[in-house]
């Protein structure tokens, strides 16, 4: 009786265990976390083009190669958030949006400078929650100044989007410094 009772259970529990693959898209969220190798901040303003990227070259989050964001004091900025796997040529900002209602980014003004830096995401999903790949950066008038920028992209798999909450999952969080001139 025990050697046909322990095949049995084998069989009843062979399908919840290959179920839990992450790898596998679930019917509830998004799936696996991006592959993230580099995530650039493109700025503009007044015909000039600002551009600072952090970049992951194999996709492990460490050892990031992080540029400075130089910003002019009395400037808005109109920006976009590239965001590439580079190791298998995706552009995972597609991806980003075709998930939007399960992706966030959220920018975080920080150090000396934070006062000074104002970002409002401008591109929503479907339910018109923030998604954050677009978005403006006003850096007030005044003297020079040295801060911080973080940008964290939140993934909501097992929680709902709020647009105001970060997720406990985080797809990529980098933390950009930043020069006002």
């Amino acid at each position: 009786m025990k050697r046909l009772l322990i095949p049995a259970l084998l069989a009843l529990l062979l399908p919840v265990v290959s179920a839990c693959d992450s790898s596998e898209p679930d019917d509830h969220g998004a799936g696996e976390q991006e592959f993230i190798t580099r995530l650039e901040l493109r700025l503009t303003a007044g015909g000039r083009t600002v551009t600072a990227a952090a970049v992951d070259d194999d996709g492990d989050g460490t050892g990031l190669e992080i540029d400075e964001l130089v910003l002019d004091a009395g400037t808005t900025y109109t920006g976009t958030v590239v965001v590439l796997d580079e190791i298998n040529d995706e552009d995972v900002a597609a991806e980003i949006q075709e998930e939007a209602d399960e992706h966030q980014f959220f920018f975080t003004p920080g150090g000396a400078a934070a006062s000074r830096m104002s970002v409002v995401v401008t591109d929503r999903d479907a339910n018109a929650l923030p998604i954050g790949l677009a978005f403006t950066l006003t850096v007030s008038a005044g003297g020079g100044a040295q801060g911080t920028l973080n940008v964290a992209l939140s993934h909501f798999d097992e929680e709902p989007k709020d647009g105001t909450s970060r997720s406990d999952e985080t797809d990529i969080d980098v933390t950009f410094p930043v020069t006002i001139r």
